[in-house]
């Protein structure tokens, strides 16, 4: 169908950085955080999602972060274990505690209250970024809000993002941008300069206005585009996504039921990685990565609870419902 969109050290593991949590969501759809009641506890954090999910799709991953000896801790590194996440790039600390996230489900959408000020794995630093685990992978991925957590997450952010250029390793980056975490000028820019390092990017289509000033998918490609990226997945929630190497465009949707979004943008990123890994072009890889973000909304929940298998990806990817259509950058409005 075309050529390999990336060839590069197509061995190596993918790698995530970031925070893992633990989520607590509402057992009852109309229940509110201040409710009383029962809810489900699961690992989680847009990281940990993201390397959950590619382990699920059949790459080989590992995740870099920090997690304390606490109960929940434990829970959240066992979890990524079973699914099938290398750990040993994992520091563990005597540092404080595991952050928590609790959900609830409006009539405006999700609505997330975070308990992580000074948790333990807010507390990574450059200094547990190990250059050995970074120069033989295939890609490194970190979500943009990270950027904004504190300095010290910023810093290993960075840090790990040099290695990864240093070595020939992707950088792949999902702007994942919080509007709590994004309120200054300094703090877009920071995105900005992540963007004109990375190799790989996942916005959404608001994102891509925020970040560019740009209204529509054309214009918001092309500006993206300007930055550096050498191959952009812009998604656009119903209407599928928009995947642009060079002057190339193809633009992929599937129709399935939402149940909850949690997690899809982590999952379609994480099918970006492993599907480049495996040597995909261009139109596979629109068809794979809409598959598996498209599974992650039909089921509340993410890590242990929605994630989809690689056999649930390929399926739907053959089913014929997953629509393509190319164009060309210069055409596109």
């Amino acid at each position: 169908m075309g050529e390999k969109v990336w060839s590069a050290n197509p061995q190596g593991k993918i790698l995530a950085l970031g925070e893992l949590l633990v989520d607590l969501i509402p057992a009852e759809q109309q229940m509110r955080i201040q409710d009383t009641g029962p809810v489900l506890k699961t690992a989680s954090g847009s990281a940990g999602i993201f390397a959950c999910a590619a382990a699920r799709l059949g790459a080989p991953v590992g995740f870099i972060g920090k997690v304390g000896r606490d109960p929940l801790s434990r829970m959240v590194t066992e979890a990524i274990q079973r699914e099938g996440v290398d750990t040993r790039c994992l520091t563990v600390s005597d540092e404080g505690q595991i952050g928590l996230a609790f959900l609830e489900y409006t009539e405006a959408g999700r609505n997330y209250q975070y308990y992580r000020s000074d948790s333990v794995g807010s507390r990574l630093c450059a200094a547990d970024v190990q250059e050995s685990c970074i120069s033989g992978a295939f890609a490194l991925h970190f979500p943009g809000m990270l950027l904004e957590l504190n300095e010290s997450m910023r810093e290993a952010c960075l840090h790990a993002a040099r290695l990864a250029k240093q070595h020939g390793v992707m950088l792949s980056f999902d702007p994942n941008i919080r509007r709590e975490m994004i309120r200054e000028d300094a703090a877009k820019k920071r995105m900005l300069d992540i963007i004109s390092m990375a190799d790989v990017i996942s916005p959404t289509l608001e994102e891509g206005k925020q970040l560019t000033g740009q209204s529509s998918p054309g214009a918001v490609l092309r500006a993206l585009k300007d930055l550096g990226p050498r191959l952009i997945a812009l998604t656009m929630d119903r209407d599928g996504a928009l995947l642009c190497a060079g002057n190339r465009v193809i633009q992929a949707a599937a129709d399935v039921e939402e149940t909850d979004p949690t997690g899809a943008g982590d999952t379609f990123a994480a099918a970006l990685c492993t599907g480049l890994r495996e040597g995909m072009d261009l139109c596979s890889l629109a068809l794979f990565c809409n598959a598996a973000g498209a599974l992650a909304v039909t089921r509340r929940g993410a890590i242990g609870m929605a994630l989809p298998s690689r056999a649930e990806a390929d399926a739907l990817v053959h089913s014929g419902t997953c629509r393509l259509r190319e164009t060309t950058l210069s055409q596109l409005a």
